[in-house]
């Protein structure tokens, strides 16, 4: 389940708070249109029956007369599969202070028994219907809302009827069971642990500072670790029955469904839930009032990242969903889009003490507005990136924008839009079905995006409007600062106000019109001549050569529109000797940040506004790859980008600037997780401190340059052989015309290319007689124990699948045995990984969040469990629940480019891989109970398990001591 406290906004975990409630009478000098639009929304069951804006006429919306609001739309993409979302309004913000985590904690309880499901019946049921626990059901539970979840693998009645039996039962008829309840609270104990983050704890911080009067920081959905532990079931009995209410549930259904008879099935279902006389209406969070004066503040966590925070604050309720406010809120956005760009072009130039940048405008709970900036920054930096931030935002405030970067974010935003137009027709169900969900619950109509992208085309968007709106939303009031890090300052508030106030005084200077640039990459020489193809007609695709070695593997699907995926394989990827430890994991990270010859990365943004291309490097165990995806229309284009790349990379010192500034902060947040810890630091004791794997060292980030980069990559760019492989929205003719102009037109490749023996060995840790202790900087009850055994290479495929197989099991019997009987954790990770590359090398993993009291005790359930496997605890009906998630989930992916990208790269260079795709199914519908039997028997025997306890400085040292 997931506790939905904030959204993700980057891969540094950079959060901003969630908005929405349900609408307060807030009068802020509306005229009386105003206030009549006001009142016709507050009437409305749906945001489309007050606004002027028009709703997507696909969906069917409905009422039932005990207030269930619905929505229907068919869709087909993936075929015969559809998605159900059930929602509720309120969340936790309407606890009592003695309900503080009962909303999420009922969430849970979802799935412990029913009038008609008895408990530990649920997720059975579903996995007999193909639906994996956590990846085709889950929930969630925002300050806002509680949410359902269930993607459904087949649409025939008796699913599509069990889906919303279960969604009726959640909807009123949970036991509440007292003794499961104290079951699960050791699970959500768990689940509180892994989320006591340092970036949890700074939002606490600053929703406290932001919100001061209100109950937002006082109402994170995880809830207080002693209401967990002791809340008696009456606690949960009235929040379930106050909130859990037809008037206040949206149900959808989105899939390949007959519209008419799931309208009636609903009808069928929810007509007898009755809306009780006494619910309660909203609860009272607060109140806002905007300061007169700057503010203030700073946090201190040795574990947090270096997060400047800029907000400027205006109280009152959220703007109608109209479209006068939809033409307001495009002008903002392109201000604010312009000031982001200024920023990261600082970034862009390798020196900024800024390492990331986010700028928003969002309303919080119906209470107040604030157009916001959170930036990442290098810790001993901090003074000069928040000089960067002020400044930057006051040379916008004073002097505006050019016409070159208004037209830079106004193509962008065009083609984001254009492009979503475009792939309307294959958009991914369970994306929909939560689309129309968040639409509903923030109150904003579900629209086409061609009716977005319609309007957009026909607006007439000036500098002015745009710098007028700018300056307005950075003009409110005064500012609100705030600042967390891992150093100690001295009357930290004060600090913060005498950096903001250093800087307020430094003069700042308009910035100049620099033009428009022009690519560079268009003539690669005379294009090449395809000398041999052929069609492989039973996995649908083209190969060809061209003259001078270059191969092309070309897929036409209808699975997305308008998108077409690409893959450029060269090299030998791990296997290429390393010039310094760690050079393969550093490599990916700066490549196409170097730009290219003729252009940096930042004159690259400018050129490619507007066009649907992009370019990363990927390091694999036995290739290189240059990856992208693109539109049909820019398919040229993005050929031209991939050649230049290949033939005339950068190699910009900036880009291992900002990789080292980044690769600090994301350290830092590894530390302070012991998941992190297993995936990055444990990963390379599984290959015996290999420096492959891993993230990098500080010490190996400052021991790297390009030049070592440029060692390692450089041969294998000029003469390795390619293979090329695109899939998606394209035809033949098209994706070979682009690829004769560009790749087909380089110099002649080599025929082979080396990849050394001793390379390929990797070696497995013995296993270990007690637990090796690995500290991180967790909490001094956040533990984590890991059991390790090694397995084998996955070259014989069934070996692998037989494993995998296994993991299924294995993954199935942690949810029973670790999660639902124990109640020792929130999810157990279950993991195999077989190399087709190294010989011999392969392992399983059972990694389970605990608290550090329970790691003794857990590792002893691990066993126990893996032995019951072992001994053949493994009934029929286990087995076909482990199995049948697989073979649908097989079932989707023959309809994802993504899985065709992935299976049909290696083609030509390594033809048995189509015997690998050719069998996937067989071997899975083939594989026995008695094989992932005697497998477990092989491989994961108790005394060959290489055990890591992930554990707490603090508790390592005190053992010490």
């Amino acid at each position: 389940m997931q506790v939905k406290s904030a959204k993700l906004l980057s891969s540094l975990l950079i959060l901003v708070l969630v908005s929405a409630c349900n609408p307060k009478t807030v009068n802020n000098g509306r005229d009386g249109a105003q206030d009549d639009l006001h009142a016709r929304a507050a009437a409305a069951d749906f945001a489309h029956e007050y606004s002027d804006i028009p709703v997507d006429e696909a969906v069917r919306y409905g009422k039932l007369e005990n207030g269930l609001r619905y929505a229907i739309l068919y869709n087909d993409t993936p075929s015969a599969t559809a998605a159900v979302r059930m929602s509720f309004n309120m969340g936790s913000l309407a606890e009592r202070e003695d309900q503080r985590g009962i909303a999420h904690f009922i969430e849970h309880m979802a799935f412990n028994g029913s009038t008609h499901i008895a408990e530990g019946e649920l997720i059975p049921l579903l996995e007999r219907y193909g639906l994996a626990f956590g990846a085709d059901s889950n929930a969630y539970t925002s300050f806002d809302a509680v949410g359902y979840q269930l993607d459904l693998p087949r649409v025939d009645d008796e699913v599509v009827d069990t889906s919303l039996m279960i969604m009726r039962e959640t909807a009123s008829e949970l036991n509440l069971d007292a003794e499961a309840i104290e079951r699960e609270r050791g699970v959500i104990l768990s689940e509180e642990r892994a989320r006591n983050t340092p970036i949890q704890r700074f939002f606490k911080h600053y929703t406290r500072f932001i919100m001061p009067d209100t109950i937002v920081a006082d109402r994170f959905p995880i809830g207080e670790t002693e209401i967990i532990r002791t809340a008696p079931r009456d606690a949960f009995v009235d929040y379930y029955t106050d909130y859990y209410t037809p008037e206040r549930a949206f149900l959808v259904v989105v899939g390949e469904i007959d519209v008419d008879a799931v309208e009636a099935k609903i009808r069928e279902h929810f007509a007898s839930w009755q809306q009780p006389d006494n619910a309660p209406g909203d609860p009272d969070i607060g109140s806002y009032t905007a300061p007169n004066v700057a503010q203030f503040d700073y946090v201190y966590d040795p574990d947090v990242f270096t997060i400047v925070t800029v907000d400027i604050p205006t109280e009152g309720q959220k703007e109608l969903d109209t479209l006068a406010y939809a033409r307001k809120d495009t002008l903002r956005y392109l201000g604010n889009a312009m000031l982001q760009r200024r920023l990261q072009s600082h970034i862009n130039a390798g020196q900024s003490a800024l390492v990331q940048v986010q700028i928003e405008r969002d309303n919080h709970y119906n209470l107040m507005t604030s157009t916001g900036l959170l930036a990442v920054t290098s810790p001993d930096r901090w003074r000069e990136g928040l000089g960067e931030v002020e400044q930057e935002i006051r040379r916008a405030v004073e002097y505006g924008f050019t016409q070159a970067e208004l037209d830079e974010q106004w193509a962008n935003l065009l083609q984001g839009w254009r492009n979503a137009a475009a792939q309307a027709g294959t958009r991914p169900t369970p994306g929909l079905a939560d689309q129309i969900t968040d639409d509903w619950l923030n109150d904003e109509v579900f629209v086409h995006p061609q009716y977005v992208y319609d309007r957009l085309s026909q607006d007439r968007v000036s500098l002015a409007e745009v710098q007028t709106f700018f300056q307005a939303m950075w003009k409110a009031g005064p500012p609100q600062v705030m600042l967390a890090t891992p150093l100690e300052e001295s009357d930290g508030a004060n600090a913060v106000r005498d950096a903001w106030l250093a800087s307020n005084a430094q003069k700042v200077e308009p910035l100049s019109d620099n033009g428009p640039l022009e690519f560079a990459y268009t003539d690669f020489g005379t294009p090449g001549d395809v000398v041999a193809e052929a069609h492989i007609e039973d996995l649908g695709f083209e190969t060809l050569r061209f003259a001078n070695g270059v191969k092309l593997n070309i897929k036409t699907t209808d699975f997305e529109d308008n998108i077409v995926r690409v893959r450029v394989n060269f090299g030998a990827g791990v296997l290429t000797p390393q010039p310094v430890p760690a050079a393969s994991r550093i490599l990916g990270s700066v490549f196409t940040s170097g730009g290219l010859k003729q252009h940096s990365s930042d004159e690259l943004q400018r050129i490619l506004a507007g066009k649907a291309v992009n370019v990363d490097l990927g390091v694999a165990t036995d290739t290189f790859f240059l990856q992208g995806v693109a539109s049909p229309e820019d398919f040229n284009l993005q050929m031209q980008l991939m050649a230049a790349y290949l033939s005339e990379p950068g190699w910009r010192v900036e880009a291992l600037s900002q990789f080292r500034a980044v690769a600090d902060e994301v350290r830092r947040g590894q530390s302070a997780q012991a998941v992190q810890v297993a995936i990055n630091k444990v990963s390379r004791m599984l290959r015996e401190g290999d420096t492959r794997w891993g993230f990098p060292t500080a010490e190996e980030v400052s021991n790297y340059s390009m030049d070592h980069g440029r060692e390692m990559l450089e041969p294998a760019l000029m003469s390795a052989p390619i293979e090329i492989t695109i899939v998606g929205d394209i035809t033949r003719d098209q994706a070979v015309e682009a690829v004769r102009a560009t790749f087909g037109a380089l110099d002649a490749r080599d025929e082979t290319w080396p990849s050394d023996d001793e390379n390929r060995v990797l070696n497995f840790p013995e296993p270990t007689a007690e637990p090796i202790v690995v500290p991180f900087n967790g909490q001094a009850y956040q533990g984590m124990v890991n059991a390790y055994w090694k397995t084998t290479d996955s070259r014989d495929a069934r070996t692998g699948r037989v494993l995998d197989m296994l993991r299924a099991v294995l993954d199935q019997k942690s949810v029973e045995v670790l999660r639902e009987e124990l109640g020792k954790t929130y999810s157990a990770i279950v993991s195999n990984s077989e190399s087709q590359v190294f010989p011999d090398y392969g392992y399983f993993w059972i990694g389970v969040d605990v608290s550090v009291e329970d790691v003794e005790a857990t590792y002893g359930a691990i066993d126990a469990m893996v032995e019951a496997v072992r001994e053949g605890d493994v009934s029929e009906d286990d087995f076909l629940r482990a199995r049948t998630p697989i073979l649908e989930e097989l079932e989707e992916l023959r309809e994802d480019n993504r899985y065709w990208l992935a299976g049909l790269n290696q083609a030509q260079m390594m033809p048995e891989t189509l015997d690998r795709l050719r069998s996937l199914e067989a071997d899975y519908r083939s594989i026995t109970r008695e094989e992932v039997i005697a497998a477990a028997r092989q491989y994961l025997a108790p005394e060959n398990a290489y055990r890591v306890s992930i554990l707490p400085q603090s508790v390592v040292d005190a053992d010490v001591q």
